[in-house]
């Protein structure tokens, strides 16, 4: 079974924050997405897809970069 990982998403994010020298607020402005919905991410709660997609988007990689197999 695949599951979506929204921490490493949240992570991926807080990268290219950080070497942008942006806050989480501009992130959000750029990305069309609430703070909220990105701090969602963090705790590794469920999203939304179409914010999902957008923060993905933003991060210009494949969604597949952040799907992982759990353990079976």
């Amino acid at each position: 079974m695949k599951r979506f990982d929204s921490k490493a998403l949240y992570d991926a994010l807080d990268q290219k924050r950080r070497d942008h020298q942006m806050s989480w607020s501009q992130v959000s402005a750029e990305i069309g997405v609430s703070v909220s919905t990105i701090t969602r991410t963090q705790r590794g709660g469920r999203l939304e897809v179409d914010g999902m997609l957008a923060m993905v988007a933003w991060l210009g990689v494949p969604v597949e970069t952040f799907v992982r197999e759990l353990p079976g």
